[in-house]
């Protein structure tokens, strides 16, 4: 049988991330045939290997593996002038200051040419597998950046949100963070996890794989608890704020 893979909400954390590649890798072995990744954003944001992330996407993206949408932490880099010699344009994003700060030394680390790949991010994506067309995007299909869907929702919910792409068999969203499989007489709404930002101290990073024939969807858990040590000391190497270290730990502040 044949699967693609679904990830979202990276975060800029590239330890949680090749625990996810790696554990693709182990099921591929296993016997499954996983043909392709959607990645919903946010890819950079908080934590402190952004730079690292891009890289390891455009590794992926070269062999024709991974398609990529823009999150809103991403779409704030996006933003960005590319004559800019700094990221002060930040200070007028209404966000906490921890956040902020994040995004800046985000800003700083992409350099010019990861800005650039950011840019040119798509904010959805529209693509096939096997004869079911889906429709991928961070937010919402209102509002593809700063949408918000709802997990544990009853179905009517879920047939809202769905019904702007009912021509679509399945919505892969990333905004509520928690995992969701909700079928409604439209389709199917999918939100795989997240993978570098958990959303409570009790959810490990999560993906889901969906057959491409049958859209079974399974969500993976992946562990990456030994290398959140590393994480904390970068944080506070890069002069990061506490407040990551937090959301490290506790998936909030």
């Amino acid at each position: 049988m044949v699967y693609v893979a679904v990830l979202a909400n990276i975060n800029g954390n590239l330890p949680a991330l090749a625990k996810a590649l790696e554990r693709i890798e182990e099921l591929k072995e296993e016997g499954y045939e996983i043909e392709k990744y959607y990645v919903l954003g946010n890819i950079v944001g908080l934590f402190p290997y952004p730079r690292e992330v891009l890289d390891t996407l455009d590794d992926l993206i070269k062999n024709n593996l991974v398609y990529v949408t823009r999150g809103e932490y991403d779409q704030v880099i996006a933003e960005s002038d590319p004559h800019a010699e700094g990221p002060d344009y930040i200070d007028r994003v209404d966000y906490p200051e921890y956040i902020k700060k994040a995004l800046k030394y985000t800003w700083e680390k992409l350099g010019h040419e990861g800005r650039e790949f950011i840019r040119d991010l798509p904010v959805y994506i529209v693509d096939k597998i096997g004869k079911n067309d889906i429709f991928g995007v961070y937010g919402s299909p209102l509002d593809p950046i700063h949408g918000k869907v709802l997990p544990d929702q009853p179905s009517s919910y879920y047939e809202v949100i769905m019904r702007p792409v009912k021509d679509y068999e399945i919505l892969f969203v990333a905004s509520p963070r928690y995992p969701v499989n909700a079928r409604t007489r439209y389709g199917r709404v999918v939100c795989p996890g997240s993978i570098g930002y958990p959303p409570g101290k009790k959810h490990k990073a999560t993906f889901a794989l969906v057959n491409v024939d049958t859209l079974h969807t399974k969500f993976v858990e992946v562990d990456y608890e030994n290398e959140k040590r590393l994480i904390e000391e970068r944080i506070r190497r890069e002069g990061l704020p506490e407040e990551l270290v937090k959301i490290l730990y506790h998936g909030r502040v």
